[in-house]
């Protein structure tokens, strides 16, 4: 089934009554086509799309009211990255069929989706519902993307620590490590990178090494390299790379807002303009740890952290290639 954005409009009021309840949902009307801007990516992160019934389910209604969103732009975006945890706890095979339709409408739309691996993710089931992956992955047995993004690409690694073997509720280790042949790939690919790049992961840079080195300093080291753009930790935030206090040059780093679980709640935009790369945030809501809150005071501070967030951007100088 095909849908245009024309269609999807009708998704923005119905997402927390029909996708949202019912994952296999596909009560959507046609439409005509839509222009695609080239340089513009959309970036989301830690969707946490629960399969289960009788579980919780609001980061469905959330992630559903992202891709209406998202498929009212005009022009469109000409790509889509998924950084990790699309599943919601344990990475269970429910989870990513639950996700498989919303990716599709974007998809449809003729916005190609690309997905990451996070610490809740898991790689067998994530496979049987995405087997693409297999064959696309820059090193076997991990999930490693490159997205062709015209002026940059995005590398995408694979920090995802948690076995396959693992129990069916058992989220494995929560901070991310890069397995010794992406590691090997890494250092011999990344110095010789043609464009642009964008170096991607779920994990934050810091939990991250390669060749014995801390990744922060192979990345500040590389001269194509125009940043490290990852999820994780569920709300927008900027830091900056560098390999010392010695040392002058220094690269920034992005945090993303979750689409829906807890945090800043929203999605980032990517665009390519010139000799530089602009990310503006796109905030929707903000709650902790549920959208419910416990006490009136927290829709009063969720309020003001929403507010004061908005508008907010953060520039890559691209290096010249």
């Amino acid at each position: 089934m095909n849908v245009s954005r024309r269609g999807f409009l009708w998704l923005a009021g119905a997402a927390g009554a029909s996708l949202a309840g019912d994952c296999a949902s596909g009560r959507l009307f046609a439409g005509g086509e839509a222009a695609h801007d080239p340089n513009l990516t959309v970036l989301l992160s830690d969707i946490h799309v629960n399969g289960q019934e009788g579980m919780v389910v609001y980061q469905r209604a959330k992630f559903a009211e992202t891709v209406a969103e998202i498929l009212k732009m005009d022009p469109l975006p000409a790509r889509a990255i998924v950084f990790g945890d699309l599943a919601w706890l344990w990475g269970n095979k429910q989870d990513y069929e639950c996700s498989a339709p919303y990716l599709k409408l974007l998809e449809d739309a003729g916005i190609p989706v690309t997905i990451g691996m996070g610490n809740h993710d898991r790689r067998s089931t994530f496979l049987e519902v995405y087997p693409q992956y297999a064959k696309t992955t820059k090193i076997p047995g991990r999930i490693v993307s490159v997205v062709d993004a015209g002026p940059v690409d995005f590398l995408m690694l694979d920090g995802l620590q948690g076995t396959d073997d693992r129990g069916p509720k058992d989220m494995g280790p929560v901070p991310g490590a890069l397995s010794k042949d992406q590691q090997d790939w890494i250092l011999d690919v990344l110095p010789k990178w043609k464009k642009p790049v964008f170096v991607c992961s779920h994990f934050p840079v810091k939990e991250l090494s390669a060749g014995g080195k801390p990744l922060m300093k192979r990345l500040v080291g590389a001269p194509n390299v125009v940043g490290y753009i990852h999820g994780h930790d569920h709300r927008w935030y900027t830091t900056h790379l560098i390999k010392g206090w010695s040392f002058t040059q220094m690269k920034r780093a992005l945090c993303l807002p979750s689409t829906g679980h807890w945090g800043d709640i929203g999605y980032v935009l990517l665009r390519v303009d010139g000799d530089k790369a602009v990310a503006s945030l796109r905030q929707r809501d903000f709650y902790y740890p549920r959208p419910e809150p416990m006490d009136p005071a927290d829709r009063k501070i969720w309020k003001i952290i929403l507010r004061e967030n908005q508008g907010l951007s953060c520039t890559f100088p691209l290096p010249s290639v």
